[in-house]
Order: C-alpha cells, then sequence, then structure tokens
C-alpha cells in the first residue's frame, strides 16, 4: 500500500476530519521523513518552549515498550542531550554545537523542530533535509500550524499518533515509501 492510502484510511479509522485537506502537504513530508529513519538515521528532536512538552511526548508514544517490538527508534530530544543548546546565541556556539553531534551521530542525523520560528531553527535549517513543523511561517518543506490554534494540542497528539501508525508499517513493510 502507498504511503498516502495508508494515510488517508488512518485519518478515516481515526476520525481525524481536520487532517483528510492537510494529508496533501503532509504526506510527501512524512515520506521523506519515514525514508531517512528507514536508511538509519537519528533523529533529533528540537521544539519551541512552548511544544517542550511534545518532544518528551513523541520519545515516550514512539518508543513505548508495549506498543513498539522488535525495536526502538533512535529518537532523541537534543536538549537532554545537549542542555546548552538554550543558552546558545553566537554562531560560533551553534558551530561548536554541530561539530559535536557530527561527531556522535557520524552525520547521520536529522532534526525534527516543532514550533514558532526562533533561533534554533535557524540552527536547524543547516540541515534542509530535516523534518519541520514551523507554526505561523509557511515556508517550503514545512508542515504548516497556527499557533494560536484552540485546537493546537490535539492537532500535535493526533499527528503523534499518525506518525507513529506510518513508522511502524514502513519498518514492518506494510506500506512503500
Amino acid at each position: 500500500m502507498d504511503l498516502n492510502r495508508f494515510i488517508i484510511d488512518l485519518i478515516r479509522k481515526k476520525n481525524i476530519k481536520w487532517m483528510e485537506e492537510r494529508r496533501l502537504d503532509f504526506v510527501p513530508l512524512l515520506s521523506d521523513f519515514l525514508s531517512q529513519i528507514i536508511e538509519g538515521k537519528s533523529v533529533l528532536i528540537v521544539t519551541d518552549d512552548e511544544r517542550e512538552w511534545y518532544g518528551d511526548y513523541l520519545i515516550q508514544k514512539i518508543n513505548n515498550f508495549n506498543e513498539f517490538k522488535p525495536s526502538f527508534i533512535p529518537l532523541y530530544n537534543l536538549f537532554k542531550i545537549v542542555p546548552q543548546m538554550k543558552s546558545a546565541r553566537h554562531p560560533e556556539q551553534f558551530d561548536m554545537i554541530e561539530d559535536m553531534l557530527n561527531i556522535s551521530f557520524n552525520d547521520e542525523y536529522i532534526f525534527w523542530y516543532i514550533g514558532k520560528e526562533t533561533n534554533l531553527l535557524k540552527f536547524v535549517r543547516r540541515k534542509p533535509e530535516s523534518f519541520f513543523w514551523i507554526m505561523d511561517t509557511d515556508l517550503s518543506k514545512n508542515f504548516y500550524l497556527k499557533s494560536i490554534d484552540v485546537n493546537l494540542d490535539r492537532k500535535l497528539l493526533d499527528l503523534a499518533d499518525m506518525l507513529n501508525e506510518s513508522l511502524k508499517a514502513a519498518i514492518f513493510g506494510e506500506i512503500e515509501i
């Protein structure tokens, strides 16, 4: 089954009506993201301050002992690995962090950014093949969300569920990406 059909079926099965029209924006980005995970890249989650809870939620949701066997996905909260990220302001500081990440992950990583446009976004956009959910800014290769949406948290939880199901299906060869 192709990814687009899988997402349509998932949207209808879980009654995620808001995503029906947005899937055409989401599926190509999701396909790239899944391909990179299947290729063995690690994913470093970066969020703005308001969505920090969501970064932790994603790791617990995706790497859940009860739901996801036989293995875990190399998915990390960047703030837990590099707490200095929050205080970095100067290009030299970001350069040092990038060097450390390149050494640690052998340059086999991407970022997954979720949040509003911040200095951290400028840093993670250095890896253009990353996964971007930038709020209030409609950029290319970005799944656009509105931070003032009263249903934003629900939508983020829906997206996490769809992504998790897609990831499992890709790993087990149930979908083509």
